[in-house]
Formats: C-alpha cells, structure tokens, sequence
C-alpha cells in the first residue's frame, strides 16, 4: 500500500464569511446594497420571532443559496422548470388601468433617459399621484431599470403627503426589490416606512414577506408574519400566499405548511388557486397523496385547476414513483380542457426515466411529437439522456443536430450527458473530445462535470487522467460532494494511494460531507486486497457490537501507538486504526504485519457510528480480504 500523498490532494481550502453590517441610509439612492442581485438578508429585530409556530420542529435542511456554476443561458427563464413556476393562466388585478396617458407618456421617455428626476419634474403637475408613479416604478423594474426605479421611488415619496398614497408606494418598492432579489433594500423601505406612520399596514408587511420568500429567506418571512399579527393586522389571502409560497420554496415539511393552512381557514380567509398550487410544490419530497388530497379538496370547494396545478402534482407523483398514475392525470387534465404543455410531457418524461422505464420515456416524446408540442433545452436534454443511457450514439447524436437546426445551445446538462453516455461505453477518445468542445463552446463545467469524468476514467483505469481532472477542479474553484470525493477516492485506491484515499476520506468528513456506503466500500476493498486476515470477520462483527460506553485499556492504547510509531501507514492507522488496536490487544496477540485489519475495523466501526449501513458489497470485501 503506497504512503504518498499525491500532490495538491486537499479539495477544500478554509475560507471565512463575511456578513456586511445592515444600515440604514436616508435617500434609497444611497444605499450601497442598490444593485439588483441577491443579497443577504439583514438581522430581524428580536421580536420577529417564529415561536408562535414551533417552526424549528418541522424544518428540513436546506439547500444551499449559492449560485451554481452553470453557463448563463441555462440560468433564469431558459430553463423550463422556472417557466412552469409563472402561473400562466393565473387571474391577475388590472392595477395598469389605474394610472393616467401622462403616466404612459413618461414612461416612453424614461425609458430612454439616464436620469428621471428632471423628466419627473417636468411631469410632476399631469402625473395623478401615487398610481402613476407606482406605474412607473413597476414597468421600469419589468426593464431592469434598478437606479430609474430607486429615482422614481425616491421622487414620488419626497412629493407625497398623504400616508395611504406613501404606504402605496412603499408596497409597490418592497415588491419590486422583491422580484430583483434585493432584500437587503426591500427591508430598508419597509423600516423606513414603518418608522415614518406609513408602512404598518397588510400590504406592505405582505409584500415584505414575498421579498423574503422569493430569496428563500422563510424564517425572516414567517418572523414577520408572526409581527404582523402582533401589530394588530388580520392577514389577507396575499398575506397567506406569500408565506406558503416562502415555505414551499425552502423545502419545508408540510406539517407547518398544513399550520399555516389551517390558521387561514379558522379566520375565514378563503384559499384559491395560488393557495392551493404553492402548497402542492411543499409535497415535492414524496407526498404524493398529500397530493393528490389537495387537488381534490381543490374540486370540493369549486376551485379550477390550471396547468401548473397539474404540472405540478405530476412532478409530485413522478418524485413518488408513482409511473402509473401519471397516465391518469394526464388523462384528467384533457379531461377537463387543460392542454399538457411543455413542462407536462419532459416532467413526465423525466420521471420515466429515472425509473428505468425508457421506453415508456420514448413513447411521451412521440405522443409529444403528435400533439404539437415543441420541445425546448430540457426536452432535448432529456431524449439524449434517454439514447445515451440506450447506447444509441446514433440517435443521440441526432439529438444535438436537431438542438443546433433549432437554434437552442448546448448547456451543462448537454454536455454531463455526452460524457457519462460515453464514458460508460469506454468511448474515452470522445470523452476527451466533448470536454475540449465544452470549454470552447464556453460552457462552465460543474461539480457533476467534474464528479462524472473521474468516474469515467477511474472505472477506465485511466487513473493519471482521473487526477488530472481533479487537478482542473480545484482550479476552478467549485465546492465538491459526495460524487465527486467518492470518486477521487475510488482513483486513488486503484491507483495504489491507499493512505491519500483513506486522508481524503477524513478531510471529507471534517468539511461536513457525509460519506456513503460506497465511499467506504472502496476504501475497505482497497484495504482488504493486503490483509489477508483469519480473524477479519468475526473481529469486525464483534467491533460493530461494541457499546459506546465500553472502558478502554489505556496500556493497550500506550502498547499500539509504540507499534506503530515511524510506521509507513501511520496516517492511516491514526485516523481509523487506533480504536480497533485498542480492542484487538485486549484480547488477541498483537501482530504488526496485519495493520491494514485495524484499518480495516476502524472504518467498519466507523459505519457503524454514522450509521451508514454497511451492504453485500461491504461484506464481500471484507470476506476477500480473509482469502
């Protein structure tokens, strides 16, 4: 077993965050958080408390808010899930008509202006109040006008005396700096609101809550609904939307989501379909029959379904691996006059195929084919999957000439597919290839680019090609996984470098990232191929039946670690060999050519204590080791 350590093997690097201090700024146009991107949100005040709902009890680990590190064509609105999030068909407020021509007429000259303030002043003695300017500030934020939209704002509440007119506006800024992400500057006009007579009012603390909600900020958004109630305001059904809808984006369980529910119907606010299409997306996680209870209490109560509520519950019932039964919601949507678009008929797909069953996949794309429906990135994504993991180059191949005759670019997705179709047929010259065409095509490569071509070359035997990727890896930056480490794990025992593999495993520990059964599996075969042990077994399951309060010898302890001081697996024995050492030497005679069983023993026991179950796999490896 190889002792060195292969050079620039530590994926992770410390790295301190920074929180930026929270402000408060007197002009909007001061504030240094203007710019339209996610930011963190700012401290709640203590009395923005969730205790009300026990929410610590029902919370489910989050998924990190961090960007990922896809090309940006395949961010935002390309890709079909967010266009499947935009409610099409949804009843919408005319609140256009409100505004007057003078309001429209500014508009078209803003648009080109730099700066309107002084066009403001021009129009200051046609424009009808705060419905024109709230009309202002929302078309320029439909433009991306971020500083057009923080003039107007700070123009119209300068101008305007009366506290409904300014709460109007306030609700109309927090909603907009909502949508761009910027919740550190929606926070802002909200405090300055409330501080000034204007903001403590449902509609302003709903709109804060949307901001908080649409960053996946649930806590501060539950927070301020709970201080919303305190302030002695009865929450409406936007109020009650924006906070389901904020849970639903944070993933969590549906019990406080049913809380929430059920506090809304005792006080008599009626759900609709937004209600009931948000609280459909908190069932993701499996609850198919939660589900499928919600549609129907949607029919009870007289309540319409829409495309998305159908889209919806099947990516539910696909999540659920109920196949079948998304052949009878397909069926009661023609039903009842709800066409299957896009979104339908790739989550459908997508279901299928992660099932297994890929040819039911290739039927959807047909009978997709037949209705009329074109298919966009996804869909094609989803078909070269399909053919790939047929081994069907040819047809796959077919699939990128028809994404380029239609003009949609290839993105990470595309591209992750090409190399594990590949790579797992040993096409390793075009697994090359892709990845060259990838980073000329300008397309960043991410961690499952990474994960799947060391896996690829790892299950090649193209080890030095497997630590080279690695190399490229950290260059770029990105935070690894599980995939990725269990794979650099799995190159570097088959390479030799055991004891690098068995360090690694341990700084992947310590960085929070839960090894799999796999990872050990690797490491333990690896291990047992130079033990060749007659106690192995029964010495492991005596070790995963240890009681943690077991006394250890501290003689025992003192006698191995003189054993294997200045050893050549030292490393190794230090991170998993100690324990089982203790207790072999409590009762068997100490033998220091057999070093990997303690390894070995260290490893199971520690299995054991995370509670990863070991498999046939794990126990065919230890079994070689006894040959």
């Amino acid at each position: 077993m190889a002792s060195s350590t292969p050079p620039h093997c530590s994926i992770t690097t410390p790295s301190k965050a920074q929180q930026p201090p929270h402000h408060h700024y007197p002009s909007l146009h001061q504030h240094p958080r203007l710019a339209a991107h996610k930011v963190s949100a700012s401290p709640l005040p203590t009395a923005l408390s969730t205790s009300n709902l026990n929410v610590s009890s029902f919370l489910s680990p989050l998924p990190s808010s961090r960007k990922s590190h896809l090309s940006p064509d395949f961010s935002g609105k390309k890709s079909t899930r967010f266009v499947s999030k935009l409610h099409f068909n949804r009843p919408r407020p005319n609140l256009s008509t409100r505004h007057s021509p003078f309001a429209e007429e500014a508009l078209k000259i803003a648009i080109d202006e730099h700066h309107v303030s002084n066009l403001l002043l021009g129009f200051e003695g046609k424009l009808s109040g705060s419905d024109d300017y709230c009309f202002l500030i929302r078309e320029l934020a439909n433009r991306g006008e971020t500083s057009k939209v923080v003039d107007c704002y700070d123009f119209a509440i300068s101008r305007e005396t009366k506290s409904v007119e300014r709460g109007k506006l306030a609700s109309t800024m927090i909603s907009v700096m909502g949508r761009f992400g910027n919740v550190d500057l929606a926070r802002f006009v909200f405090d300055n609101a409330v501080t000034q007579g204007y903001g403590n009012t449902v509609y302003t603390y709903s709109a804060l809550i949307s901001a908080y909600g649409r960053s996946g900020f649930y806590k501060e958004a539950i927070g301020v609904f709970e201080q919303m109630k305190t302030q002695g305001l009865k929450p409406n059904l936007v109020t009650y939307n924006a906070v389901i809808d904020a849970c639903a984006k944070a993933g969590v369980k549906f019990e406080l989501v049913s809380r929430i529910y059920d506090e809304m119907l005792s006080i008599g606010v009626a759900p609709d379909r937004i209600t009931f299409n948000s609280m459909l997306a908190v069932c993701k996680c499996g609850l198919w029959e939660e589900a499928m209870r919600l549609v129907a209490e949607m029919g009870i109560r007289g309540i319409d379904q829409d495309v998305f509520t159908y889209n919806t519950l099947l990516d539910v019932i696909c999540k659920g691996g109920k196949m079948d039964l998304a052949f009878d919601i397909i069926s009661q949507m023609t039903a009842k006059n709800v066409m299957p678009n896009v979104v339908t008929y790739s989550t459908v797909v997508d279901g299928f195929a992660k099932a297994g069953r890929l040819e039911d996949a290739l039927a959807m794309f047909q009978e997709m084919k037949y209705v009329g429906i074109k298919m966009d990135r996804v869909c094609h994504n989803a078909l070269l999957s399909i053919y790939l993991k047929l081994g069907r180059f040819k047809d796959a191949l077919n699939v990128c000439q028809d994404m380029e005759n239609a003009g949609i670019r290839k993105d990470v997705v595309t591209y992750n597919a090409l190399l594990g179709g590949f790579g797992k047929q040993g096409k390793y010259g075009e697994v090359k290839q892709v990845f060259e065409r990838m980073k000329a095509a300008r397309v960043l490569p991410n961690v499952l680019t990474y994960s799947t071509l060391i896996d690829v070359y790892s299950k090649g035997g193209l080890y030095k090609e497997a630590m080279q990727v690695f190399r490229e890896f950290k260059q770029a930056g990105l935070k690894a996984d599980v995939v990725l480490y269990s794979g650099l794990i799995d190159a570097l025992c088959k390479n030799g470098h055991v004891e690098s593999a068995v360090l690694l495993l341990d700084e992947m520990t310590k960085e929070g990232i839960l090894p799999n059964v796999v990872t050990y599996n690797t490491i333990i075969d690896a291990l047992g191929r130079s033990a060749g042990v007659d106690y192995l077994v029964d010495s492991a399951v005596s070790t995963n039946g240890l009681s943690e309060g077991e006394t250890s010898m501290a003689s025992s302890r003192n006698a191995t670690s003189n054993s294997f001081e200045g050893n050549k697996h030292s490393g190794v024995m230090k991170i998993f060999g100690q324990l089982a050492a203790e207790r072999l030497c409590s009762s068997r005679k100490f033998d220091e050519s057999k070093q990997e069983i303690f390894c070995i023993l260290g490893i199971f026991h520690k299995m054991h204590e995370l509670g990863i179950k070991p498999n046939v796999v794990t126990f065919s490896a230890i079994l070689n080791a006894c040959r």
